[in-house]
């Protein structure tokens, strides 16, 4: 009986330590744990600061309740319950979720490569068999391969592709694609026109578009970017004869014109049949390598120097004069990166991070998926569908599972079954047109991939607060951010404005905080020289105005005089504090001249006695006192409402530096012990105890509790 007392007794003891040791302060049920309040401080505490670490934190503590105090407030008034709040936290979570879903190293990967690509441009010829359909399939890859076999044993690539290549431009261009860079083309096709050598034949290629088969004509070195200006005399509905007579002669007399000096820009906008470029002198906007018809781009990036232009040269738009504005080289990658990024993600190739990322998913959160149930979609998506039937009703609330996730994180396991496919398909159906349709078995089949895509990412996004502790934490700051910025517009930001009655009272009962110091009103006369100021001063005597006196003596010069006018109080003007408000402002009257060594007058309008501000004068700086005003009495009543209440032994622990976070105590360079849900307790015991000792205060963390490194 006594053992088992003692066994309940320590049972009792070790469950009320593990629960509350770590809590370092609470504001009613919220409590706060000392490992978040330290990360939050190490993250905002500056490296230059210069307090003492008890000092900074009992002050970055203080800040820290207030804060709290005001997300637990906005909680209790349902502020987080708001579509508005939601909608805005949502949207933040988004761009949260994006790096934890993405494959770093491989993202990293793509960008050097996209980049290491832009150095280049390939030529490239194409031979396209579509696929329709997945039973069309086998047949296209077959057609393929017999091309490619006949172009390894030495047939006309050219006579091939006008023979066999399903795309239409075949006709023009004989299959040939001129010149691209990287993120030009799909991926699949851009990565073997820059695998495949020049004048080599590539293996056959699968894009969303079909079987490709590539000859690799030309590779060069980017020729980068140029900007520049023309002059275009379009081709009219004559004859041919009588339209080259007319475009190519007026193009010739401007071209003569351009070489006997007159502006481009002025006959740009005098002759220009480009009438949106015309008005900006022919200016158009940076181009690369095949963003323009071929002849085009050729002349203008065959132009050496700045202003050079061509000679007139024609394409399928009429006739055109290029002039030079200027060129430029691929960015360096730090420059580029961050667009480069953006490019990539919206690129075919970032599906290939997406990818790995979406493996790495399936095992780590033991996805199944029922290929069976996705059968019973293939008869029912068709016209019928389309034009208004419910797929629903026919599963008549019989839905097969079609997804497991044996969840890691959580006991219970999920399930997504036929309805919500069901619920999906509906979504996309006033987006889908039956006379666009060969196939609905390949709309299944890609909304299907599409639907299990987005429900394993949603369930990664979902718990990504369990599985990384800085992803809760960052996501917790947007959280208490946003409420708490909202409330506090709410109660001090827009009452300190609405509230005119209480800031007019405000001001009433504090006007001692808002009162001018002696202020002078003076105009200084800046002379050119001595001679000048003599001239000025005899006019002022005889009671000239500034004006007059001004137009009077620069006439011969606008820099003989200069005038500075202002009401001036101390420290707005060195000249002004030095001649009067270093002096005896009590001894100078109305109308005083001040004569100075350096050439300037000052002439004394009116002195100022200190007064009060009046409130319209200071309605800004009051405001902003009176917004302060109310927040300590709203944080006062606060205070008040919720009951905090701190662990000033583990705040003191904190103090004396026996408390970092996590990253600092256990992954730190020196001293660097990775923890995660396989280090064990004695590890970390063993660990912490080399590094600070065994003492009954001091502690460290393991597994969301807190314990000593007292040996016994």
């Amino acid at each position: 009986m006594r053992k088992s007392i003692l066994y309940f007794t320590i049972f009792i003891c070790c469950n009320l330590f593990s629960q509350d040791s770590n809590t370092l302060f609470s504001i009613g049920k919220t409590q706060i744990d000392v490992y978040d309040f330290m990360q939050n401080y190490y993250k905002n505490k500056l490296d230059t600061d210069t307090l003492e670490i008890n000092e900074s934190l009992k002050e970055y503590l203080d800040l820290y309740v207030k804060f709290k105090l005001k997300v637990v407030e906005a909680e209790q008034l349902g502020l987080d319950t708001v579509s508005s709040f939601q909608r805005e936290l949502e949207g933040y979570r988004k761009q949260l979720v994006k790096p934890y879903l993405t494959d770093n190293k491989v993202s990293e990967l793509l960008l050097d490569e996209a980049y290491e690509r832009l150095k280049y441009e390939v030529s490239a010829s194409h031979i396209l068999i579509q696929v329709n359909d997945n039973n069309d399939t086998l047949k296209s890859f077959n057609k393929a391969i017999d091309i490619k076999r006949k172009l390894d044993e030495g047939e006309s690539f050219v006579s091939l592709a006008q023979k066999f290549s399903d795309d239409p431009s075949v006709k023009e261009n004989n299959g040939n694609l001129g010149y691209f860079s990287a993120l030009y083309m799909v991926y699949p096709f851009e990565t073997a026109a820059y695998n495949t050598d020049i004048g080599n034949i590539s293996d056959i290629v699968r894009t969303r578009f079909g079987y490709h088969i590539l000859q690799v004509n030309d590779k060069r070195l980017s020729r980068g970017e140029v900007k520049v200006a023309h002059i275009l005399i379009r081709n009219n509905n004559e004859g041919a004869d009588k339209l080259n007579s007319s475009a190519l002669n007026k193009i010739n007399e401007i071209h003569d014109s351009l070489l006997a000096g007159v502006n481009f820009s002025t006959l740009a906008k005098k002759f220009s049949d480009d009438k949106k470029s015309a008005v900006n002198g022919g200016e158009l906007d940076w181009f690369g390598t095949n963003k323009m018809v071929k002849e085009f781009e050729d002349v203008s990036f065959s132009l050496d120097s700045i202003n050079a232009f061509s000679k007139p040269f024609q394409t399928d738009f009429g006739w055109h004069i290029v002039k030079l504005i200027n060129k430029k080289s691929l960015p360096s990658f730090s420059d580029i990166k961050s667009s480069l990024k953006k490019r990539i993600e919206r690129d075919s190739r970032s599906q290939k991070t997406r990818n790995i990322v979406l493996d790495r998913l399936k095992k780590e959160w033991g996805f199944v998926e029922n290929l069976y149930a996705k059968e019973f979609f293939y008869n029912e998506i068709n016209d019928e569908f389309l034009s208004g039937g419910d797929i629903l009703e026919k599963l008549n609330g019989v839905g097969h599972i079609m997804f497991v996730f044996n969840n890691q994180y959580d006991v219970k396991q999920r399930y997504v079954f036929q309805e919500d496919f069901a619920n999906y398909l509906n979504s996309f159906k006033s987006r889908l047109n039956a006379k666009n349709i060969d196939n609905y078995k390949l709309i299944v089949d890609e909304l299907y991939d599409t639907f299990k895509e987005q429900m394993i990412l949603e369930v990664e996004s979902a718990n990504l607060e369990e599985k990384y502790d800085e992803f809760r934490l960052l996501y917790n700051e947007y959280h208490d951010g946003i409420l708490m910025y909202q409330l506090q517009k709410d109660e001090v930001w827009d009452m300190a404005i609405s509230d005119t009655l209480g800031l007019q009272q405000y001001y009433s009962d504090n006007k001692t905080n808002y009162v001018w110091p002696n202020r002078v009103k003076a105009k200084i006369y800046s002379c050119s020289d001595i001679n000048i100021q003599k001239r000025v001063k005899r006019k002022l005597k005889r009671g000239s105005d500034s004006q007059n006196l001004l137009n009077t003596i620069n006439k011969s010069s606008t820099l003989n005089l200069s005038l500075n006018e202002d009401i001036f109080a101390p420290g707005d003007n060195s000249l002004i504090d030095k001649f009067i408000f270093d002096v005896s402002f009590d001894k100078l009257s109305q109308n005083d001249l001040i004569i100075t060594t350096d050439n300037n007058i000052i002439f004394i309008d009116s002195l100022l006695n200190s007064s009060y501000k009046l409130l319209e004068d200071v309605k800004g700086v009051v405001i902003s006192d009176y917004q302060i005003f109310l927040e300590k009495k709203w944080l006062s009543r606060l205070e008040k409402k919720h009951k905090v209440i701190i662990n000033n032994e583990l705040f003191a622990l904190a103090q004396a530096g026996k408390f970092n976070s996590k990253h600092d105590l256990f992954d730190n360079s020196s001293n660097n012990l990775k923890i995660d849900s396989e280090t064990s307790f004695n590890s970390i015991f063993i660990h912490t105890t080399k590094l600070l000792g065994s003492s009954q205060n001091t502690f460290f963390g393991w597994n969301g509790k807190i314990y000593n490194t007292a040996i016994q």
